[in-house]
């Protein structure tokens, strides 16, 4: 079955004959970043669709700057070398990727509540191109996701499955920005996230010169999020909070900053570091919910194009 594309590429809306054209609510803006999104198997429709348009365009509004062009290596042919159970589909196009490509794919895992899927960065380029990716996978459970429309927090799990693909949390290793050398207290070494959270958020004294990163529970949640017992429901924490908003925030905008990305903060969502934040335990409301783990890269480009496998804990 042939990869179906679903293009977002930036400043314009226009979709594939395949695709639902509703949703995409976030106002346009130019930028030169490419983004183009190719789905395994038949695409979703309606919200569900909705729900990865809007992510992408808020993303379109979060990166303005472009991208150096890259080739896949005749070493890197199909999805299945990013994760294996993207298998059964065809090889991958050959055409250079201008700035991100994500291949996803709704499927079912188990029920709901289970294993709601995996998603991360595959190929990044070169250190010469600060690793930023080039290529990406996600996979979300089916029952999760109609789960998730259903108590309309679907967009946010979407939105911070994409970041995670852009890099925030899966590349901080590789760009020399997370400091785990107290692995009980790890941080995030980047300024623009640190300014925005001590100036802008009330971080105060927490971020006066680093960020705090999540150091606790499993490999899916240390060393990939921001500190949840002080961001409590923020977008980027580990666990996604019963609350109208989970707030995208300046802070995780300028991280992508720190990696290496142009960024706008027209996206950013109002938010303040209280570490107070109380969730609606005892209710009937939805739980918090774990996120699933990010998938860290498999494989970079060497200077000179070339694929370089990578291991990854």
């Amino acid at each position: 079955m042939t990869p179906t594309r679903l293009t977002l590429a930036l400043g314009l809306m226009a979709l594939t004959a395949c695709s639902s054209s509703t949703g995409g609510g976030n106002p346009q803006v130019n930028s030169d970043y490419s983004l183009e999104l190719r789905w395994l198997g038949t695409p979703p429709t309606g919200a569900t669709l909705a729900a990865f348009e809007n992510a992408a365009n808020t993303i379109r509004q979060t990166v303005t700057g472009g991208l150096q062009s890259v080739s896949l290596p005749p070493s890197f042919t199909n999805v299945s070398q990013c994760e294996a159970s993207l298998t059964g589909f065809p090889d991958v196009p050959r055409d250079p990727i201008p700035g991100l490509v994500i291949y996803l794919r709704i499927v079912e895992i188990d029920d709901v509540g289970g294993t709601l899927g995996s998603a991360g960065p595959c190929l990044i380029r070169s250190e010469a191109q600060n690793n930023l990716p080039a290529l990406g996978v996600m996979r979300l459970d089916s029952a999760d996701v109609a789960n998730l429309n259903m108590t309309g927090r679907l967009g946010a799990v979407v939105l911070h499955e994409m970041l995670h693909i852009l890099g925030l949390g899966t590349i901080w290793f590789d760009n020399n920005l997370l400091d785990t050398t107290t692995n009980t207290n790890a941080r995030f070494l980047g300024a623009g996230a640190r300014a925005a959270c001590a100036d802008l958020h009330g971080g105060g004294a927490n971020c006066s010169a680093t960020v705090p990163v999540h150091s606790a529970d499993g490999a899916g949640s240390r060393f990939s999020h921001w500190r949840e017992s002080l961001f409590t429901n923020e977008l980027m924490t580990p666990f996604l909070d019963n609350v109208p908003v989970n707030p995208f925030s300046a802070m995780s905008i300028r991280s992508l900053g720190d990696l290496g990305y142009v960024v706008s903060t027209t996206a950013a969502q109002s938010f303040t570091v209280s570490g107070t934040f109380l969730r609606m335990a005892g209710s009937s409301a939805e739980p918090p919910l774990a996120m699933p783990e990010p998938l860290r890269p498999r494989f970079a480009l060497d200077n000179a194009g070339g694929l370089v496998p990578l291991r990854r804990d």
